[in-house]
């Protein structure tokens, strides 16, 4: 079998264009290292400097995520020390923190693997979405972000008009699909049945309103346990969720009625008239006054 079914590495420079949508692809590629290859298998692919360091420790300007589909290896990393890589593992590698990583010799593994930059990665980086103290996620293998790394093998190959683009939007597809898994992880599937029968109660009473509460209640659990299991689905509490689909409501009935903006504050059930345009203004930005003629 031939080094280019086995491997495939590619290098990109990256154009004005890409740099303004604030994330950019640099590199991507694949490696099946077979049971007593050396690492990196075809070392002539890659940057001079890079043979000799992934293995024994190296520091990068850019982001990488790296995908391990088969085989096994070990990791270190100067925020979070030594562990095993183990098939449906990711590693994601930071600018600026030293970090090594190589396979079993004696075992080998395939990984996938995308490099990039920009400010975007670097908000989600200081947000906490990730983070060098938490490199490595076990995801399992997932055909979803199996399909992200194949696309952006694809584009690589094939670069298309505006590839480089894509290629930063495919990144972002890659990272929220990681996040979503371990999200999706965290929560067991009773907790995402109970979260999904207080979605319906909310939707039901969107007009009158409904206490937290009541809805903990209804569903069988109590209040401290429904906002727990809300907060970590849906990254809101359930009154910020709730009242969010009220103003989503709001705004409905001031774009597709004639109801006044009292009106609509007695329609939903709310205290008065001024509340209901404190809370508006507060969720939207702008008076329902200002919305309505703004939306028309």
């Amino acid at each position: 079998m031939g080094t280019q079914n086995i491997a495939f590495s590619r290098y990109l420079p990256v154009n004005p264009e890409a740099l303004r949508w604030e994330i950019h692809c640099n590199d991507a590629g694949y490696s099946h290292v077979p049971p007593g290859a050396h690492y990196p298998l075809v070392p002539q692919d890659h940057p001079a400097d890079y043979a000799a360091t992934v293995a024994t420790g190296r520091i990068l300007s850019e982001f990488q995520v790296i995908y391990i589909t088969a085989g096994r290896g070990h990791f270190e990393c100067e925020r979070m020390g030594k562990c095993a890589i183990t098939a449906g593992d990711i590693i994601i590698l930071f600018p600026g923190v030293r970090h090594a990583y190589h396979p079993v010799r004696e075992i080998g593994w395939h990984e996938y693997w995308v490099g990039f930059s920009g400010e975007h990665a670097y908000r989600l980086w200081h947000n906490g979405l990730f983070a060098p103290e938490r490199a490595v996620h076990h995801l399992g293998l997932n055909h979803e972000v199996m399909a992200d790394y194949e696309q952006i093998v694809r584009l690589c190959r094939q670069q298309t008009p505006a590839f480089q683009v894509r290629l930063g939007a495919l990144v972002l597809q890659l990272l929220a699909h990681i996040h979503a898994i371990e999200t999706t992880s965290r929560t067991a599937a009773g907790d995402s049945e109970l979260v999904q029968k207080a979605r319906r109660i909310m939707q039901q009473k969107l007009d009158e309103g409904i206490e937290v509460e009541t809805i903990a209640k209804q569903v069988g659990v109590g209040y401290t346990h429904l906002l727990e299991i809300f907060r970590q689905y849906t990254g809101l509490t359930p009154y910020q969720y709730f009242l969010q689909l009220r103003m989503h409501r709001a705004r409905e009935l001031l774009h597709n009625t004639r109801l006044s903006v009292k009106e609509v504050a007695a329609r939903m059930s709310f205290e008065n008239q001024y509340y209901f345009a404190r809370l508006f203004r507060k969720k939207t930005g702008m008076s329902p006054t200002q919305w309505r003629n703004g939306s028309v």
